[in-house]
């Protein structure tokens, strides 16, 4: 029993990691799309073919949306298992899970949102 909880703590935790990696690298280009999108709202340059930051009809918006709430889902799903086979000790641990909680329920709500209309472009 004690082999198969190592496993499942080393398996967590090894998720989570990924998860987390894997959020960073997505963030990094959907941020730059989002402050590029702002930017050109802003000072008027001319228009795409398609409306910027459109749930129907921006696909670089929906597909990025829909990656960071599947990675940030794995991940913070991770970190509520792996806290939860751990142990809830102390307010820290709770504390731990209750953000843990908020940032699946986020992530869920985005890719819910996003994950049909990517499913469309692609």
């Amino acid at each position: 029993m004690a082999m198969i909880a190592t496993l499942l703590e080393a398996s967590l935790k090894f998720t989570l990691a990924m998860g987390v990696r894997a959020t960073l690298v997505v963030l990094a280009p959907f941020f730059l799309y989002v402050i590029t999108g702002i930017s050109a709202i802003l000072l008027g340059w001319p228009a795409l073919s398609y409306p910027v930051f459109s749930l129907e009809a921006d696909p670089f918006f929906v597909s990025g949306g829909a990656l960071m709430g599947l990675f940030m889902l794995q991940s913070s799903g991770s970190f509520v298992l792996y806290q939860m086979l751990v142990g809830i000790e102390d307010d820290k641990s709770q504390l731990a899970i209750l953000f843990g909680f908020i940032s699946l329920g986020c992530s869920g709500a985005v890719l819910r949102v996003t994950l049909p209309q990517a499913i469309q472009f692609f």
